[in-house]
């Protein structure tokens, strides 16, 4: 009772010393994006003032972006849940390039609201353990400078190919195939999502968006960064850059068990 005690009261004192941090960063941000945020909205009255005057007309048209519900990917993937456990997923990936995970084709065919819903940005694809084990070592180095290799697997695969989405800010998420041609088919459509929760956001007009990345553009400066910033963001990216601060209070939340122990604990 006295290790439960006390295993409560340290990840309670964690979850505070996170939170506190996490508000420090945000309060050191909001000014930025307050004074930005004026900035950008007056410019967008004058544009509507000005009725939207446009510049030189593009020669080539952008194709039209399709509806954010349209279908891009569906399929049944095993996937390795929260509980620790490898479970049969239906994976819908719509064109607002996110993944939902839903219980079962027949829970998404009855329009049941999906269990779980994935957000690539950031991603990196691998297919391989000692490909995904290279880049997490290389993001978190073994503090206590152990050479040895983990005696079993970070995540026990059921299948032969396996697909491990790394992720910057969040847990990282393994994915199973029996199929090569489904397994590149699924690492495609992945790829294409991360691709697009990257860049689209640079892309938005809107004047909030614009005066965010002004915003993380001079909270930059303040930190003494005045190089061209190469994180890419995306749909959830307002805490990105305050989160990256905060990284290395939160490795237990991002990595997996094994590599927890195998690198932070003594």
């Amino acid at each position: 009772i006295c290790t439960l005690v006390c295993k409560s009261m340290h990840q309670n004192k964690c979850a505070s010393l996170k939170y506190g941090r996490t508000e420090a960063e945000l309060k050191n941000f909001s000014p930025h994006y307050r004074r930005q945020s004026c900035v950008a909205f007056f410019c967008h009255l004058k544009d509507e003032v000005e009725q939207h005057r446009a510049g030189q007309a593009q020669l080539l048209k952008q194709k039209e972006s399709p509806h954010a519900s349209e279908v891009l990917y569906k399929d049944s993937v095993l996937y390795f849940d929260d509980n620790r456990k490898w479970r049969e997923r239906f994976v819908v990936v719509r064109a607002d390039h996110s993944l939902e995970l839903h219980d079962s084709q027949e829970s998404y065919t009855k329009g049941t609201p999906a269990c779980h819903k994935l957000l690539p940005t950031g991603g990196t694809v691998l297919t391989s353990e000692e490909k995904y084990t290279t880049v997490v070592d290389k993001a978190f180095p073994d503090l206590n400078g152990s050479k040895e290799e983990p005696s079993v697997p970070m995540v026990a695969v059921p299948g032969p190919l396996p697909v491990y989405l790394r992720l910057p800010y969040r847990r990282d998420s393994y994915f199973c195939f029996q199929q090569e041609e489904k397994r590149a088919r699924f690492v495609s459509i992945l790829n294409h999502c991360i691709q697009h929760q990257n860049q689209d956001y640079l892309k938005s007009m809107e004047f909030e968006v614009q005066a965010f990345l002004k915003a993380i553009h001079f909270y930059r400066q303040e930190k003494g960064h005045y190089e061209s910033w190469d994180m890419l963001v995306g749909t959830d990216c307002q805490v990105g850059l305050p989160v990256s601060i905060l990284l290395t209070s939160m490795k237990h939340l991002c990595l997996p068990p094994a590599i927890v122990k195998s690198h932070f604990e003594p």
